[in-house]
């Protein structure tokens, strides 16, 4: 897109006064919000775009309002903070908005920043908004029972009566799937395909449990094969699986680098890394994987950027299996990507659909951060089961000089955020230290 068209209607947008009716607000609006998706502004643009944003907003503009919750959610001209989004948002829906009930919907859909993942609140939001893409998404909620019982045929009514490009090409593939499952509902359902029987299933099988809860390994330098597992949003159901490999290499330095070696399908990266307790920290690790449905046919396919994998060794009948659970994200939509289990073997052993589904409960990390990597802002969430005293410091991995102290102090119990705003900050690996009373949790995270 050409720069200087959306530069001067910004340019407007930073000119006009907050009564001026000549001014048509949503279609600047509009050109303003498709400018901030390329990725171009700067950091004084983003200000003044922000300034401007909430003046039309707290003016009574209602698409200002909902654009300014954005704003909020990507961090741009302002701090990030998921919560503030979701306030905008909430004001926007009340004001008439259908793309902030959307919007609303698709933070609890995917449990984005530190909004907690309910597939209960996505439906209710997906179905009070008039969106075409709130609807779009609640067809397939209830395409695949994702908050509310699985309807196929409402799904495809859903989809049929939403007159958009998106719906129109994802009505087509599931109307062929319905075909393709009726005739061959009785044959085998293999690696890369979605796993129907076994989410429908799934409750039964893992009663089948590990008989630990699972190591932390000191190595794991070679070679291993296996399964790369591609959960639902809740980290509830398997949908589909790939054959994977991983290859890691000799620890060369003190501070634990790798080069690590990641295959999921035909689609392979290599790249150096860090093996620090339990942890496997991956640089510029890519993988491109088919997508399960398409809302266009001429994207078909999905990167995804391999963050970090936590891992440890479980026993299953017998067999050791490694678990590694991947941190990624969807490079196409500057998202994290879904929960993912990799579930290998040295030997390569074949694994069963019940050892999957035995392994498939995920188990989340106490600090969770957003984004990672991250450029601007990273926001830090963890929870407290107790009231106790808390340290959060961001540290220099290769230094071990304290960065920035985040938080010293008695905090409740429940969950809790902070966030780390430096521009200042220079590219590189860091540790982000979270002491609870006596207790200390680590994470690394990459600046780019």
């Amino acid at each position: 897109m050409n720069r200087n068209p959306i530069m001067a209607l910004i340019a407007i947008v930073l000119c006009i006064s907050l009564h001026a009716q000549e001014v048509d607000n949503d279609s600047i609006l509009k050109s303003v919000e498709d400018y901030i998706y390329l990725g171009d502004l700067d950091r004084r643009e983003s200000k003044r775009v922000f300034t401007k944003v909430k003046e039309l907003s707290e003016a009574g503009d209602a698409a200002a309002t909902c654009l300014l919750g954005i704003l909020y959610k990507d961090g741009i001209g302002t701090q990030l903070s998921f919560d503030r989004a979701r306030e905008q948002f909430r004001i926007a829906h009340e004001m008439g908005n259908a793309k902030a009930s959307y919007s609303l919907g698709y933070l609890y859909l995917k449990g984005l920043g530190n909004i907690s993942q309910d597939y209960t609140k996505a439906v209710e939001w997906f179905t009070i908004s008039d969106h075409p893409m709130a609807k779009h998404w609640l067809a397939k909620m209830y395409y695949f029972g994702y908050g509310v019982p699985k309807d196929r045929a409402r799904a495809l009514d859903i989809l049929s009566n939403n007159p958009i490009y998106n719906s129109e090409v994802l009505l087509g593939q599931l109307e062929n799937l319905d075909v393709i499952k009726d005739s061959t509902a009785q044959e085998e359902i293999e690696d890369g395909e979605l796993f129907e029987a076994m989410a429908d299933g799934q409750r039964e099988i893992l009663s089948i449990a590990p008989t630990e809860m699972g190591t932390i390994p000191e190595s794991i330098t070679g070679n291993w094969k296996g399964q790369w597992v591609e959960m639902d949003w809740s980290g509830t159901w398997m949908i589909r699986n790939f054959p994977a490999s991983l290859t890691v290499g000799e620890v060369s330095d003190v501070y634990g680098t790798v080069e690590s070696t990641i295959q999921v399908g035909e689609s392979s990266t290599t790249s150096e890394a860090i093996w620090r307790n339990g942890d496997l920290t991956i640089f510029d690790g890519q993988v491109t994987i088919e997508k399960q449905f398409t809302d266009h046919p001429d994207y078909t396919t999905l990167d995804y950027g391999l963050n970090s994998m936590s891992f440890t060794v479980r026993n299953l009948e017998g067999t050791d299996y490694l678990l590694g659970r991947l941190e990624s994200q969807i490079l196409n939509w500057s998202e994290p990507g879904p929960p993912i289990l990799m579930v290998l073997t040295r030997e390569g052993t074949p694994i069963s659909e019940e050892a999957l589904a035995a392994f498939a409960e995920q188990g989340d990390s106490f600090i969770k951060l957003y984004p990672n990597p991250f450029m601007d802002d990273l926001l830090i969430h963890y929870g407290l089961e107790s009231d106790a005293h808390v340290q959060v410091r961001l540290m220099d991995y290769y230094g071990g000089a304290n960065v920035e102290n985040v938080a010293n102090g008695f905090l409740r119990a429940g969950e809790h955020v902070h966030t780390i705003s430096n521009g200042s900050l220079k590219s590189g690996i860091y540790v982000v230290q979270v002491q609870v009373n006596d207790r200390l949790y680590t994470k690394l995270v990459i600046k780019r």
